[in-house]
Parts: structure tokens; C-alpha cells; sequence
């Protein structure tokens, strides 16, 4: 069955933008295409839906490979680059390959152009799935894995923000510290499992009990702790705490208990 590759192409013909799509199709790929000749063109195809690899012509009358390779570095595309010319140079194809081009594929040998695809993909999923593994290391690090609310280390980071700001406009700020009494015992007899889900439905009743800008952290067990910043009252934290207490009148029900 063929591949499904969504493939942007930057031509100004239509006979050779037919011959890459058969050379894509012989090579094992159902091309679904979108053929553009000029940067607002290409712009709008770039946004309009998600690219697995773009091939350019190397010079077209009002674009050029290299204009097209700029414009989709400095868009911030991480998409597979591969310029297809009938003739190149060998310093332009150099300069191409320098400025972020993953190939270049003359037009008359475009057997080349599938397997260097092929290639690229792969390489694509693998700088994908490390920035992935990058930016879950890096959520660890700063947000509690239970209930994914800031931990104690970004609660640190915002609080020393909020200070700044406070000696600067003249404002107040609050620390309000909220606790599960007896949550051990909870634990000690209804199990870990109770007590997670108990401490996830903590956390979605106190974030909803604050306003945008305000922080809610979990330090760790069963404490919680909130930051509400450039307050010009001190009663404000007396009314978020009133609601807290409301918010957590209401018993918990998990697992028929």
C-alpha cells in the first residue's frame, strides 16, 4: 500500500511537477500535493496545513529555491528541504546544502529523490522524539507529576518575580498554605490509589477557586500552597480562602467510596 506524503512543491511547470509526483508514486508514496510558485503562495500553503517535505525547482522567474529555504527557516518550520533542478552548479548546490537544503536531485536522475525522503523522515522522528523526551524532562522539572501543578522549585521562581514586582508598584502580595488534615489515614485505609485521585480533586477545586495570575503549587504530600500577586487589599486573600472552604464542603466521591 503506498505512503501518504504530504509534499508542498515549489515549480512553476506542470510537466515537471508531473514527473516528480510519477517518480514519487513509482517509489512507493501516494503524494498529496500542493504546487505553489511564489513566497505569498508558499506562505499560505505553509499555514494553511502540515507539510512532510517541501521540494523547490532551484530557480524559478520571481522565486528560487533559496528564497524558498529562507522563507521556511525563518518561519520556524522544521520540514524536510530538497531542491530539484534540471542543472545547478556545484557551488549554489554547496551554498543550498549549507543554508539547511537536506539534497538536491537533478531532474533527470529523480530515483535519487525517494530514498533521500525516505531518509529524511526518518531523521525528522528522531530529532522529534528527542525534543519531545527534552520537553518532558524539562516539565518534570518544574511541575508536579501527580497533579501537574507548578512544584516547589517554580513556585520559588514566581514568588521571587512577585516580590520584584511588589517593591516596584507598591502592591501587596499573599501566600496562602492549605493542608489535608488526616489525609494519612485516608491513605493508611482506603490506599495510595484513593489518596491520588483525592489529591488530583484537591487540586482542580483550589484552581478553581483563583483567577488567571494567581498560582496554585503542590509542595509535596498533601500540601498545597498559593500566590496571589499584586493585590491592592488585604481582604482578597480572606476571600479566596473563604472560597476555598466552600469549594471544598462537597465530599469527594472515588471508587463507591
Amino acid at each position: 500500500m503506498p505512503t501518504p506524503l504530504h509534499i508542498l512543491i515549489v515549480e512553476d511547470s506542470e510537466d515537471d511537477t508531473q514527473l516528480l509526483l510519477h517518480a514519487l508514486k513509482k517509489g512507493g508514496y501516494e503524494p498529496l500535493f500542493e504546487r505553489v510558485d511564489s513566497g505569498s503562495d508558499m506562505e499560505i500553503a505553509l499555514a494553511r496545513r502540515k507539510w512532510d517535505v517541501v521540494v523547490a525547482d532551484h530557480n524559478l522567474p520571481h522565486f528560487s529555491a533559496l528564497k524558498a529555504l529562507d522563507l521556511l527557516k525563518e518561519n520556524g518550520y522544521d520540514i524536510p528541504f530538497f531542491i530539484v533542478s534540471g542543472s545547478i552548479e556545484e557551488d549554489l548546490a554547496a551554498q543550498a546544502m549549507q543554508a539547511g537544503a537536506q539534497d538536491y536531485v537533478m531532474k533527470n536522475n529523480l530515483t535519487r529523490l525517494c530514498p533521500a525522503i525516505e531518509r529524511e523522515l526518518r531523521e525528522v522522528e528522531v530529532r522529534r522524539d528527542r525534543k519531545r523526551a527534552e520537553d518532558t524532562v524539562e516539565h518534570q522539572a518544574h511541575y508536579d507529576l501527580l497533579t501537574n501543578l507548578p512544584n516547589r522549585t517554580t513556585f520559588r521562581d514566581r514568588l521571587t518575580v512577585a516580590l520584584a514586582q511588589t517593591g516596584r508598584n507598591r502592591k501587596m502580595l499573599a501566600i496562602l498554605f492549605v493542608d489535608l488534615d488526616r489525609f494519612k489515614t485516608i491513605v493508611d485505609t482506603l490506599g495510595h490509589t484513593i489518596g491520588d485521585k483525592l489529591l488530583r480533586g484537591v487540586a482542580e477545586r483550589l484552581r478553581a477557586s483563583l483567577e488567571e495570575g494567581d498560582t496554585l503549587a503542590r509542595m509535596g504530600g498533601d500540601e498545597f500552597v498559593i500566590l496571589l500577586p499584586q493585590i491592592n487589599r488585604a481582604d482578597r486573600a480572606v476571600r479566596v480562602a473563604q472560597r476555598i472552604l466552600e469549594a471544598l464542603k462537597p465530599p469527594f466521591h472515588f471508587d463507591q467510596h
